[in-house]
């Protein structure tokens, strides 16, 4: 039976919601969730902040290819919403140096076990603002509508009435990437991640955490939901070999 979903908690003092959300110390997806930033974010706010300030066209920066007709990006709040979320995160997982380890094996340095003593993929329970969350969402709708609208195959016809396909730069291309990012902040808590959340507190656990039987079922779950967000846009063929990895 699937665990039940929750709703969020309040935050106290800033009267805004806040969920906690586990995250994988995978570099798959962590590649996503940084390329949001460093292909879409900061250089959309880059090209919006320095027209603003009126900086002449000839040496400001480039919006990021394909997105110069964009519209619907708030493109400070936006960058604000992932550095805020990016702040959340722990330590481990906001080193970059984590992207380039081994995919194939992400398990193979952490401090996670199976009942049977096998290392699992590493999860952190992160507390982050409903907000925030909200603020992404508006990227991918953003970006979704902007690929709708300006597709990245155009077909132009030749004089001989024969067609001619060919590639331009789109929102489309930023699509998969964004999609990845947002579906896996927005695994919805229920009763396993309540209950791995509790077990993989920071300050409640030794070196080396060995799940429970309990645990562990609750594990397999959420990786269920965790591969199927983390592999949006790809075949089934990349969310199987993501899977397998839990």
């Amino acid at each position: 039976m699937p665990a039940a979903l929750r709703p969020p908690a309040r935050s106290a003092g800033s009267g805004g919601a806040t969920t906690v959300r586990l995250l994988p110390q995978d570099p798959e997806w962590l590649w996503d969730f940084y390329m949001t930033h460093d292909l879409l974010l900061a250089p959309c706010h880059a090209a919006w902040a320095a027209r603003r300030h009126g900086v002449d066209e000839d040496i400001a920066p480039a919006w990021p290819p394909g997105l110069e007709n964009l519209t619907g990006l708030n493109a400070p709040a936006c960058l604000d919403a992932w550095a805020r979320v990016h702040h959340a995160l722990p330590r481990v997982l906001r080193d970059r140096a984590l992207l380039h380890d081994d995919r194939t094996d992400p398990a193979r340095r952490g401090t996670l076990r199976a009942p049977d003593g096998r290392p699992l993929v590493p999860l952190h329970p992160v507390t982050v603002s409903e907000d925030d969350l909200r603020a992404l969402g508006r990227v991918r709708r953003a970006i979704r509508a902007g690929a709708e609208a300006m597709p990245s195959l155009v077909v132009s016809r030749r004089p001989d009435g024969s067609a001619d396909v060919h590639g331009v730069a789109s929102p489309g291309d930023y699509r998969g990437t964004v999609d990845r990012t947002v579906a896996v902040l927005s695994l919805a808590p229920d009763d396993d991640t309540d209950m791995l959340a509790e077990a993989l507190a920071p300050g409640t656990t030794t070196p080396r955490t060995d799940l429970s039987d309990e645990q562990y079922a609750a594990y397999r779950r959420f990786a269920d939901r965790l591969a199927a967000a983390a592999m949006t846009g790809r075949s089934g063929g990349d969310r199987a070999l993501f899977r397998s990895r839990y």
